[in-house]
């Protein structure tokens, strides 16, 4: 697939196939996210990568993942779990070093997750990265020192969903069909491009 079809097909995937993930691919990934674009090229991202079987559950109990929050820990569902994290820290001491770092962090992370995102998309992956999770849990877990915070998580596995792409014809808010299809709604491309400035 070439780059722009790769980005239309993207949907955040939040059900996952009960199957483990290559370690080769999930490195692709944060090797991809390793050459983003960096402000002033500082290089404030660093990655863990979790695919420890004994991890998984105890990484999924720290995040909160849309969908999930009303889902009974017996049901069927919590079987589609992620089977993969990739946790993008920024490292303190090296954001320490540039004044105002923290504006340009957020982009570097930002960039990075695109990156991996795309990336794990090639190799027939879902991601959907998620920004509610719970430092006090993840980082005594993965023994992340006071030095780096976590930016954000990013949960991976083979995708057991098919997100539908569609154009909003008002609300934007994704919903779910009797057949258990997410649809996700975009704003047509004509409603949000102005050219030379705006009306």
């Amino acid at each position: 697939m070439d780059v722009n079809e790769a980005i239309v097909r993207r949907r955040s995937i939040r059900r996952f196939q009960d199957r483990p993930v290559p370690y080769e691919i999930l490195e692709k990934c944060v090797d991809a996210g390793r050459v983003a674009p960096s402000a002033r090229n500082h290089q404030v991202c660093e990655y863990i990568i979790v695919d420890d079987a004994q991890l998984l559950p105890k990484m999924f109990d720290g995040i909160i993942l849309g969908g999930w929050r009303d889902t009974p820990k017996d049901s069927p569902a919590m079987k589609n779990t992620p089977k993969a994290y990739i946790v993008i820290l920024v490292n303190n001491d090296i954001e320490a070093e540039f004044a105002q770092s923290r504006h340009f962090t957020t982009y570097d992370v930002g960039l990075s997750a695109e990156n991996i995102i795309l990336t794990a998309l090639e190799h027939g992956l879902g991601v959907c990265p998620v920004l509610l999770f719970q430092p006090d849990k993840l980082k005594p877990l993965l023994k992340i020192p006071d030095s780096h915070d976590i930016s954000l998580v990013l949960v991976l596995g083979h995708p057991n969903e098919s997100p539908v792409l569609e154009v909003s014809t008002g609300p934007v808010e994704t919903w779910i069909d009797d057949q258990g299809v997410r649809h996700v709604p975009k704003r047509k491309l004509e409603d949000i491009t102005h050219r030379n400035q705006f009306p």
